[in-house]
């Protein structure tokens, strides 16, 4: 069973938004978010991601309520080390060698932080779009990325932010997108997905949905691969071998930089002061590690 993260402010959130965007009454946000919260914890293997960005954000649709629900995803670890981030005493000015000390011991808690393999995946609700509305997050998630590569890549920023990684439809099916069919210029691309349970894929169905410009997504297609469901058998190795995504999963550290980061870049004034130097004090670890591991030289 996956977990689910909303805390009750959150869940406040997400109904205030429902009612802003959809005018939907609070009581009705209230049963949409609680069902869809339900159909995720039930139908997702505890393992499971529902993208393979580093920067971990989804969206999915669900069709009852017509809600597109932004999350994100990240490992449950580092909360701790925020909190001794936040008071630990780390002055520039003073002589280097001592600088240099804390930063590296920062450093190599940091280092062990993310390569711990028994954290936990946590998959954490943001907020409720209409599929009108522009999701500047993952536009800004995608051209960021974009910016570092040396080549260029002809699809819309846009169209990749209101493509959703999954839908919870009308019955309470989970399906979750695994490719799509892109033509260039763009017209209609379309999502092929297979429907999510705790045994994991069913391969034996494949749902195409037709995406649009505005951000339609509407089901073109049904193809049965088999009469009876077929399940990948899952490999039973140590409990520390770990795929490639889950390692690309973001802490929870680099969940809290990347907000910081993301507000400091579109939204400069609404960082407080003290979120402004947490900001820069795991930028400074970060950007050790990327020196002394070349990590810079190895994306």
């Amino acid at each position: 069973m996956a977990i689910i993260n909303i805390a009750k402010e959150s869940r406040k959130h997400l109904i205030c938004r429902a009612q802003q965007r959809f005018n939907c009454p609070p009581e009705d946000a209230a049963k949409y978010i609680d069902n869809f919260i339900e159909v995720l914890k039930n139908q997702s293997p505890d393992d499971w991601r529902f993208t393979r960005s580093p920067v971990a954000k989804f969206l999915i649709c669900d069709e009852k309520s017509g809600f597109r629900i932004l999350g994100r995803t990240y490992r449950d670890i580092g909360k701790d080390f925020l909190e001794r981030l936040k008071i630990t005493k780390l002055n520039v000015n003073s002589p280097g060698r001592e600088h240099q000390k804390v930063i590296q011991k920062l450093v190599q808690e940091y280092l062990k932080i993310i390569q711990d393999p028994n954290a936990k995946i946590i998959h954490e609700l943001k907020t409720i779009y209409s599929k009108d509305k522009d999701i500047g997050e993952l536009k800004y998630s995608y051209k960021s990325t974009r910016i570092n590569l040396a080549h260029l890549i002809p699809i819309n920023a846009k169209r990749i932010a209101t493509r959703p990684n999954a839908i919870v439809t009308e019955s309470d099916e989970l399906w979750v997108r695994q490719s799509e069919l892109i033509k260039i210029p763009q017209e209609i691309d379309y999502l092929l997905f297979e429907c999510l349970t705790k045994e994991g894929i069913d391969k034996s169905y494949v749902h195409i949905y037709a995406h649009d410009f505005n951000g339609n997504v509407k089901l073109y297609q049904k193809y049965q691969a088999a009469k009876e469901p077929i399940y990948l058998p899952k490999l039973k190795l140590s409990g520390t071998l770990h795929t490639a995504s889950y390692w690309a999963l973001p802490t929870y550290i680099d969940t809290i930089y990347l907000d910081l980061k993301y507000r400091s870049e579109k939204f400069p004034i609404s960082l407080t002061e003290e979120e402004s130097l947490l900001k820069f004090r795991i930028e400074l670890i970060i950007n050790y590690l990327k020196e002394e591991m070349e990590w810079a030289n190895k994306r």
